[in-house]
């Protein structure tokens, strides 16, 4: 046998015994301008995006999606945001988001769409994202006004009637038409406004607003807001300080794991209210992965951290369903499934709504300073979304 046959019958026994090529399965790049710095920080849900990710590439097999997840800090700066939007688009992301305002995420949406890529901002509630029309933008939360609903029911059960509402511009609507939804189904449910007072993000003296609360005629028995900690935990132990012993309402900007810190006195946190995401201290599916996470050297900070793990989820899930990196069949197949298993959820589905997920909304109050869940469930009536 000439030396140029060994060869080749060598190399084709090697070809034969190698056998098939393993399947790759694709990769899916997500683009986060997270809030890693700024007001919104406590609110990031870059960590637990990152846990979620690095869970699923260690456990997929060879033909199974592996995300990457890319993350610059916006410094809660909307306009950052749409600067690194587009910087995770040219490095061909099939998914972004950024500081979760349509501020940002309606340009980057726009921006988004030319290369068919999806906007999946995790923590977003906002209206003004359903109603610009957005093809290619997902919210990984329940909107405002269901979150409001679920909270106005909770306070007439625990007697709240006649409510004071602050709103603040800064959040758009947000901070400004989330309490107004609360007041409308606080009166649904035969309650009343008895006042609107405004504010800013970043007030630190309350002082005029409660003078204001006490002056009124019809006594409030409750005040809700709408704002970030540590403005929110700032107004509650101010309203106690001044007296004000009724219900201190509020939505999901209240549930950042420093607010009792900020309240300080345990005491002044009863009749304190919020809705929220999902149920954490309980022990279940959220707590476990937040310990698991914070065991690995993430640091997750709450049920923000939560949902962006579900957003990693869901897209992951897509991935291998569509088996595909198309960013469109990606986007098709998030709103085609029947729901995914994620952290906060059995079974997390876009399919009716398509922007965003319809599931129970727990209102989070406190018992000897801890927290308790006081309901979870749907609201029947929702005001403003039809």
């Amino acid at each position: 046998m000439s030396h140029r046959s060994l060869l080749l019958g060598t190399a084709a026994a090697l070809a034969l015994f190698a056998g098939p090529a393993l399947a790759e399965g694709p990769t899916i790049k997500i683009g986060l301008a997270a809030s890693l710095t700024g007001d919104f920080a406590p609110y990031s849900e870059a960590e637990g995006a990152r846990c979620m990710a690095d869970q699923l590439n260690k456990a997929a097999g060879p033909d199974d999606p592996k995300i990457e997840i890319l993350i610059e800090d916006s410094r809660s700066d909307a306009q950052l945001s749409v600067s690194l939007g587009q910087k995770f688009l040219d490095e061909k992301a099939q998914v972004i988001a950024g500081v979760p305002f349509p501020d940002a995420l309606i340009p980057m949406s726009q921006m988004a769409a030319s290369y068919g890529a999806t906007v999946y901002s995790a923590p977003n509630t906002q209206v003004e994202m359903h109603e610009v029309g957005l093809d290619n933008f997902i919210a990984g939360a329940v909107p405002d006004p269901m979150n409001a609903a679920a909270t106005a029911v909770a306070v007439a059960a625990a007697g709240g009637k006649a409510t004071v509402i602050l709103t603040s511009e800064d959040g758009a609507s947000w901070s400004a038409k989330t309490p107004e939804w609360f007041g409308e189904a606080l009166e649904k449910t035969g309650g009343k406004v008895v006042g609107k007072l405004a504010y800013s993000f970043g007030t630190t003296d309350w002082s005029p607003q409660i003078a204001e609360i006490k002056a009124f005629a019809d006594k409030p028995d409750t005040v809700y807001v709408c704002g970030p900690v540590p403005d929110v935990g700032i107004l509650v132990r101010q309203l106690r300080s001044n007296g004000f012993d009724g219900i201190v309402a509020g939505c999901d900007g209240f549930d950042d794991p420093s607010l009792e810190e900020t309240v300080g006195n345990p005491a002044y946190l009863d009749k304190v209210m919020f809705a929220t995401h999902g149920v954490m201290g309980d022990g279940g599916q959220i707590d476990q992965f937040i310990a698991a996470c914070k065991a690995a050297g993430y640091k997750v900070n709450g049920i923000f951290d939560a949902l962006g793990a579900d957003m990693v989820q869901v897209v992951y899930d897509a991935a291998k369903a569509s088996g595909s990196d198309d960013p469109v069949k990606l986007r098709e197949a998030i709103r085609a499934s029947d729901g995914s298993k994620t952290v906060m959820s059995d079974n997390l589905s876009f399919k009716e709504k398509l922007a965003y997920p319809v599931k129970t909304i727990p209102v989070i109050g406190f018992k000897d300073g801890k927290r308790v869940v006081i309901a979870d469930d749907v609201p029947v009536f929702v005001p403003y979304l039809k």
